[in-house]
């Protein structure tokens, strides 16, 4: 029992003894409280699809863009939100409580450009497993970089509408989103015939009918296609869809005879059952099912089939109706609700008196088990002669048996014979014969009528076997992921020993335990087993995928074998290396000694083996002379120095490539500042200071003279090994002109520890 809700059913119990008359009951009411449990995943109701949001170009950090909104079923569910893939470089974050979508960073958007995010939401009081929680499918979120056109809330529409419909009576309503807030029109244009069939309100969106239709009116198509184009107000964007409205056939036209009256002359009496006597023909104006026609007949002497043609249904009686029969055959179409035509039929007979028994068919087919024993009932046949005779019946050659079969003379009852039977054909044919005795008159007997009919006796298999998979352990198919939905994967076959239907073997996939849907398709009647989705292989597919192959034969009951095997999923290079910051800065100290590590740059890939493993390489595109100083060692991402530094600034590009084929790459600059060696003595203000006269009985401590302006030096360091720093000059005025200079709190400060790329921000203090 599986409940979103707690629910309370109050069903009335109604108890009854069996001693107690019916009409003694008493009810009482029972409440049960159905408790929810925690088994339905989230589900995203953002609409419309695909996710699209904007961006302004100068948005401040934490501008909000876009808000994930999800729902789950389940009373206890505790919904967040994440970014699973994000293919902006950590330009947007999302709140994991509120699901809104918000812009980091400081830098510009870029006009036009396409961030894309790939988000779910999941459950977290809803656990899969002791990892994984019930969740959303990854959903793509495009957002745009300045403006965009508007966007439909359905990527296609279609309507179907009966050829009554009337006009002006509204048809569909199509719906467009304004990224700008903006008013939007509506406009609507056909494709080929039908314009000016319909239109469209020009701020609402609803389609209306704008002619009357007839479906039977072979200039009016019975598909428009139509484009709507919904265009922002004061020249804004706009963008189009397509829209399909199929006219219906409505049955408003009845089937008409050709003729009022059919009559068929001079027909024997004695003619075989299901001979043709003459033909009938109805038409309609309608299309489809509504022009489809099933003719019935009055008389069950008679039958008609689909084209009208009527024959016999009974043996037909010269001496009675007057020697003609007078029905009336109807004309039915199979619209709802269905329409009629009649007309009348009258067919005259012709009587005879030289009958010959005659087989109630002239093929018998029946059917008996492989395993049946002796004495089992075959079929029994019949024949009868119109002028009264009494029929025996034999085997053609004379005899009641024959092989493995006996027949009764008198009833025509065919069965096994009394000894040991062995039914080891396929089919057993028998040509049994009726002879009348000419009792029906007097010399009756002189003249002897023989007539034959054939029995093909069927052997029917019993389904003893069940279909096998012999070669079920060879399987081991691969696909490779992002194959398209459709593609082959591998053919399986399975046997089955039995004949005929029960032979027949027919495939289908196990869905396994809580899963939603199946991850590939069988077609039933080959074996091709086929994808029916697209794997991920670094997502939630991974590397293996189980399948079990059910087959079943068309036996009642039916048997079935299984087959399970795995496949896996090969690596595609579908990810290209990422790189764990946008731009490396970094100083370098002049004095660097050549091999030193200046910078470790790091990027990652999730493909898999050589699709996922990097090799970087470095590039001076603005001074190709910078090449010279440093060189990157490929595997692990050192850039390490090669000459003496002689300038202030070093500008390079890092590529990182994988190793598939073919392979991806990545680029990052790096920015490398040379930082000056403390290798300058410290500097006076003046050459020479003084003439200063002192009081000869002045105190120890006294002022002698004093600066104005103090100049020093504080560095930065980090932890790293090797540690890298940098350093800054900071001047202090003396502005107080008082006579003590002025008195650090403490001799050292730090080491203050600050983390990587945290915005500058000047504190001013007045």
């Amino acid at each position: 029992m599986s409940h979103c809700n707690e629910k309370i059913t109050k069903p009335c119990i109604s108890p009854r003894a069996a001693s107690i008359p019916p009409h003694d009951t008493d009810n009482q009411r029972v409440i049960i409280h159905v408790k929810d449990v925690n088994d339905e995943p989230p589900y995203f109701i953002n609409r419309p699809l695909p996710m699209q949001a904007v961006v302004q170009l100068n948005a401040p950090p934490n501008t909000p863009v876009f808000t994930l909104q999800a729902r789950d079923p389940d009373t206890d569910h505790n919904i967040h939100y994440f970014i699973v893939r994000d293919r902006t470089g950590g330009r947007f974050e999302v709140d994991e409580r509120s699901g809104v979508v918000r812009t980091r960073g400081t830098d510009l958007f870029q006009l036009d450009m396409e961030y894309v995010l790939y988000v779910k939401a999941e459950d977290q009081n809803g656990k899969v497993d002791d990892r994984r929680f019930q969740s959303t499918p990854e959903e793509r979120l495009s957002i745009v970089g300045g403006k965009r056109a508007p966007q439909f809330y359905m990527p296609s529409y279609e309507a179907e509408i009966p050829e009554n419909q009337k006009k002006d009576s509204d048809i569909i309503s199509v719906k467009a989103k304004s990224f700008a807030d903006r008013e939007i029109r509506y406009t609507l244009k056909a494709q080929g015939q039908g314009a000016g069939t319909f239109n469209i309100g020009p701020t609402s969106g609803i389609v209306k009918l704008a002619k009357e239709l007839d479906f039977e009116d072979l200039r009016q198509p019975h598909v428009y296609s139509l484009v709507v184009t919904a265009t922002e107000d004061s020249g804004g964007f706009s963008t189009s869809v397509e829209l399909t409205i199929r006219v219906t056939d409505v049955n408003d036209n009845a089937p008409k005879f050709e003729l009022p009256d059919y009559q068929a002359h001079n027909v024997d009496e004695d003619i075989p059952l299901g001979t043709s006597i003459l033909k009938v023909k109805a038409m309609d104006a309608d299309s489809g099912a509504n022009a489809e026609i099933e003719y019935l007949v009055s008389d069950d002497h008679f039958a008609v089939d689909s084209n009208g043609i009527i024959v016999n249904n009974k043996q037909l009686d010269a001496d009675n109706n007057n020697a003609y029969y007078e029905f009336v055959v109807t004309a039915k179409d199979k619209g709802e609700p269905a329409k009629t035509g009649t007309a009348t039929v009258r067919v005259y007979t012709k009587n005879k008196n030289d009958e010959e028994p005659k087989f109630s068919q002239q093929v018998y087919t029946p059917n008996v088990d492989e395993n049946a024993g002796p004495n089992t009932l075959v079929t029994t046949v019949v024949a009868s002669d119109k002028d009264g005779d009494n029929v025996r019946f034999g085997f053609v050659g004379g005899g009641t048996s024959s092989g493995q079969f006996v027949i009764e003379e008198i009833t025509g009852v065919i069965r096994l014979h009394s000894k040991a039977i062995s039914l080891d054909r396929d089919k057993y044919e028998l040509n049994v014969t009726a002879m009348d005795d000419g009792s029906c008159c007097v010399n009756g007997d002189a003249t002897i009528h023989t007539s034959t009919a054939v029995v093909v006796v069927f052997i029917t298999d019993v389904n003893d076997n069940k279909p096998v998979f012999k070669d079920c352990g060879t399987y081991y198919p691969k696909v490779e992921e992002g194959a398209p939905n459709g593609s082959p994967v591998i053919k399986v076959q399975a046997t089955d020993e039995d004949k005929g239907v029960n032979g027949q073997v027919k495939y289908s996939i196990v869905q396994q335990p809580n899963q939603k849907g199946t991850k590939f398709t069988v077609d039933e009647e080959t074996g091709e087993v086929s994808t029916n989705k697209v794997f991920d292989r670094e997502g939630d597919d991974g590397k293996f995928v189980s399948v079990t192959v059910k087959a079943t034969d068309q036996g009642e009951p039916s048997l079935e074998g299984v087959c399970s095997f795995t496949v896996e999923i090969t690596d595609v290079n579908d990810n290209p290396p990422l790189f764990d910051r946008q731009k490396y800065v970094e100083n370098v100290k002049q004095d660097a000694s050549i091999g030193t590590n200046i910078l470790r740059v790091s990027a990652s890939d999730e493909d898999a083996d050589n699709n996922g493993a990097i090799v970087y390489t470095l590039s001076a595109p603005h001074s190709p002379n910078d090449l010279d100083y440093f060189e990157i060692q490929p595997e692990s991402g050192w850039i390490v120095l090669k000459k003496p530094l002689d300038r202030e600034r070093y500008r390079l590009k890092v590529y990182a490539s994988d190793k598939g084929d073919p392979p991806s790459t990545a680029d990052v600059d790096v920015e490398l500042d040379v930082v000056d060696r403390n290798n300058k003595p410290p500097i006076w203000d003046r050459t020479i200071y003084g003439p200063i006269h002192i009081r000869e009985n002045v105190t120890v401590g006294t002022v002698v003279t004093s600066r104005e302006t103090y100049k020093l030096e504080a560095m930065a360091q980090d932890k790293g090994y090797p540690p890298l720093s940098r350093t800054v000059e900071v001047q202090i005025d003396v502005v107080d002109r008082a006579n003590n200079p002025p008195v650090w709190d403490n001799t050292v400060y730090g080491p203050i520890y600050v983390k990587e790329n945290m915005p500058v921000v000047i504190e001013k203090k007045y």
